[in-house]
């Protein structure tokens, strides 16, 4: 059985997602959806390249794409204040979805998203990515084994150059994207909780270019005492400033280090460092596989639910205050 997919968004994730899909076994996409007229010709501009749009059906309005009766599911790449809005209506027309991360603007969008997917009884996919990368994979399994012992600190980062390449400069819109705090940091968030459960409470201090924009958000999170994690998010630097996404684990008998070019080693108490074997490829292979094999098999996703995507808005909420605040803010999830 083969899924077909319609990618409703051309930028930078629906090109990621449109070529990733051709990796996926069991996945074709069929069809694309975008406002923009050179988009739909195939030119994604902002260096992203091109694709061919030769053999697949093409819409300019979402509910064409929607109506079209020959697609299994609907991958939603299009700016996050707009998640809400089309998913919903993805899945009241009988669709599948899977929807980019963060899963919504605001955790109360995030609700609407799930009580639709209950009631079009479709599946509902978040594209948390990291928790399907394989370094970050591996690692989680490693200290849910316990073989290591307890995690004693954590300190997950994120950097980025200010993007300059979104439609209409929509992630400069702190009502549209939430700046840096929701698009950028949102990754460390959800893997935090995935790793560790719900904090009790978020301690947050943050920064940016413009009075009311997040642009570096640091983040302690409260699990319990002698247990310390923390999140550092920020894209204010330069444009030609290097992404890089990193992180330290520090367990009882070993810590483990992600670098710069996301390899993974391992640093015992006793023994030698070695670097850790992970599975080839990218999240964003994983996690569409994972969601591809989840339709064809009529389920859920028991990676990413819907409601844990949902939490990670709602943690992400009570940094903002925290930050806005200055001080200590518990997490209702």
């Amino acid at each position: 059985m083969t899924i077909r997919v319609g990618i409703l968004g051309l930028g930078m994730m629906g090109k990621f997602h449109h070529d990733t899909y051709a990796k996926v076994k069991g996945a074709r996409v069929e069809a694309i959806c975008e406002v923009d007229p050179k988009k739909r010709q195939g030119i994604i501009g902002h260096g992203f390249g091109e694709i061919n749009v030769s053999k697949l059906r093409v819409y300019s309005q979402a509910e064409a794409l929607f109506a079209d009766p020959a697609l299994d599911m609907i991958d939603v790449c299009l700016p996050t204040y707009l998640h809400a809005k089309y998913t919903v209506a993805a899945l009241k027309a009988g669709k599948h979805v899977v929807c980019e991360k963060p899963m919504a603007r605001t955790s109360a969008e995030a609700k609407t998203m799930i009580e639709a997917a209950k009631k079009s009884g479709k599946q509902l996919f978040v594209a948390q990515c990291i928790r399907f990368w394989p370094s970050y994979a591996k690692a989680r399994e490693l200290v849910m084994s316990g073989k290591y012992g307890k995690v004693l600190t954590a300190r997950f980062c994120r950097m980025s150059g200010l993007p300059a390449w979104s439609w209409e400069n929509w992630l400069h819109d702190p009502a549209k994207s939430g700046r840096a705090a929701l698009d950028l940091h949102i990754h460390d968030v959800d893997f935090v909780q995935y790793l560790f459960g719900k904090p009790k409470s978020v301690l947050s201090c943050a920064g940016g270019l413009k009075k009311g924009c997040l642009d570096h958000i640091i983040t302690s999170y409260e699990f319990g005492k002698d247990q310390l994690v923390s999140a550092e998010g920020a894209w204010e630097y330069a444009s030609a400033y290097p992404f890089a996404m990193t992180f330290s684990i520090c367990m009882e008998e070993a810590t483990l280090d992600m670098t710069r070019d996301t390899k993974l080693y391992l640093y015992p108490l006793r023994g030698k460092a070695a670097e850790v074997k992970v599975p080839a490829g990218d999240g964003y292979f994983h996690e569409l596989s994972h969601f591809v094999q989840c339709v064809r098999s009529n389920r859920g996703s028991d990676v990413v639910s819907p409601e844990s995507a949902m939490n990670s808005v709602k943690i992400l909420e009570a940094e903002v205050e925290s930050a806005r605040l200055s001080k200590p803010v518990s997490v209702r999830c």
